[in-house]
C-alpha cells in the first residue's frame, strides 16, 4: 500500500483482514492470540469517534487530530505490524524474528498499560502533541476491555 495515497481507513481494513492462520493451520497459538488481539483493538480505535477525522486521511498526512486514540491506534498499529513480521509458527525464528516478537510481546502489554493508565498515556500523548493537554477521550468500557485482555 502506498501511504500517500492509501487513508487510515484502508491501512487498518488490509492490518485487519490479513488472513491470520489458526494454530490448527501451522501458526503458534501465542502468535495467533496476539496478532487476533490487536487487529480487533485496532479495528475498534479506528471506528471510535475520536478517530473520525483521521480516517480518511492518507497514512502520511499529518492527522487532523492527535488524540489520545490516535496515538494508540498508531502504537497498536505499528506493534501489528511488528508480529506480522514474524513467521507464524514461531520455529526456527532467526534472531532478527525472535528480536521482532520479543518487541511485538513487549509493545502489546505495554498497549495495554498505556490504556489502562492514563497517569502514564496523557503525559506520553501531551509530550508528544502538546496541545492535546487537557483533551483526551474516553476509550470508553469496549475498548478498556480489549486493552485489560492484552
Amino acid at each position: 500500500m502506498d501511504p500517500n495515497v492509501a487513508t487510515r481507513e484502508e491501512f487498518t481494513k488490509h492490518l485487519t483482514s490479513l488472513p491470520y492462520p489458526k494454530s490448527s493451520e501451522g501458526s503458534a497459538p501465542e502468535w495467533y492470540e496476539l496478532v487476533t488481539k490487536l487487529a480487533v483493538l485496532l479495528d475498534k480505535l479506528a471506528h471510535h469517534e475520536a478517530m473520525a477525522p483521521n480516517l480518511q486521511q492518507t497514512y502520511m498526512t499529518p492527522a487532523a487530530s492527535k488524540n489520545k486514540v490516535y496515538f494508540m491506534w498508531d502504537f497498536v498499529g505499528r506493534t501489528l505490524g511488528i508480529a506480522n513480521r514474524v513467521d507464524c509458527d514461531l520455529k526456527d525464528l532467526s534472531s532478527y524474528e525472535k528480536e521482532q516478537w520479543e518487541d511485538a510481546k513487549g509493545r502489546s502489554i505495554f498497549a495495554g498499560q498505556l490504556m489502562l493508565n492514563d497517569k502514564m498515556l496523557h503525559p506520553m500523548v501531551e509530550s508528544t502533541y502538546p496541545g492535546q493537554k487537557g483533551k483526551h477521550p474516553a476509550f470508553g468500557d469496549e475498548l478498556l476491555k480489549l486493552a485489560r485482555e492484552l
